[in-house]
């Protein structure tokens, strides 16, 4: 049942880090980001450090996110759907905004093999369904007076706590607005990305207390007894058109169960 639980807690804890290192968006944009996480031992499992390049393309109603050159993630708002594609395999699969339980329901019984694992699937959906109804995201965000210069932006740095059952991260985001940006955009698909979650609509909303684009982020805390740690970085960030079929299933690509 571990294995279970740990993909769980990999789903949740995903979910807030993206709280701790959102960006935002104007009419079309594109970010480059390089992000770092410690190696963490989670219930037994040892997950190895990891070092990541995550490129970022928001255009109106859409969105999509590389990270490095295995996996993409495209939100289409207005076909209210979130794609995952598998550049290794060649696959892709659809989830609709808001349905996130079932992708992980899905993506269990898929992967159980055995009679053991099955019977651990199972358990950990009832796990996973207990949760739910425990789970709440609470943010709190504190502006500080301090300031300092990051590459060719003046920043502030902001506290961001975020507690959830068994997930308690602190974090160290210093923003810029110096670049100018338009943030309903990036509202649209955080909420997306997030929809169905309890708390979340709170969360975000606290989030915007962080006036501007966050260049640098370090967080740490513990997650199921486990220390966890990475950095977040801004490496660069411009209005771009995306290039052609950025936000389509690639050709050759064949669906795969979720």
């Amino acid at each position: 049942m571990k294995k279970w639980q740990l993909k769980i807690f990999c789903v949740f804890l995903g979910f807030a880090f993206l709280l701790a290192f959102s960006g935002a968006a104007n009419a079309e944009v594109y970010m480059k980001q390089k992000r770092h996480t410690d190696e963490t031992k989670v219930m037994g499992k040892t997950q190895p450090a990891k070092d990541e390049i995550v490129i970022t393309w928001l255009g109106k109603d859409k969105a999509r996110m590389d990270f490095d050159q295995d996996k993409s993630t495209i939100i289409l708002l207005d076909k209210n759907v979130i794609i995952s594609l598998d550049h290794t395999k060649m696959t892709y699969t659809e989830m609709q905004i808001g349905e996130w339980e079932k992708t992980i329901e899905e993506s269990m019984n898929k992967e159980a093999k055995t009679d053991e694992d099955k019977e651990g699937a199972k358990k950990a959906l009832g796990f996973l369904k207990g949760l739910k109804s425990l789970v709440k995201f609470e943010t709190k965000v504190t502006e500080t007076k301090e300031a300092k210069r990051i590459k060719d932006w003046n920043c502030r740095k902001y506290i961001l706590k975020t507690n959830m059952p068994m997930v308690k991260l602190t974090s160290e985001i210093w923003a810029t607005e110096d670049i100018q940006v338009d943030f309903n955009l990036y509202r649209k698909i955080s909420n997306a990305m997030m929809a169905g979650l309890p708390g979340m609509q709170e969360s975000l909303k606290e989030m915007e207390k962080i006036k501007g684009v966050m260049v640098y982020s370090e967080s740490s805390g513990s997650a199921m007894g486990a220390n966890v740690k990475s950095t977040d970085e801004l490496l660069e960030i411009a209005d771009k058109t995306a290039p052609a079929g950025a936000y389509e299933i690639p050709k050759g690509y064949t669906k795969a169960k979720a």
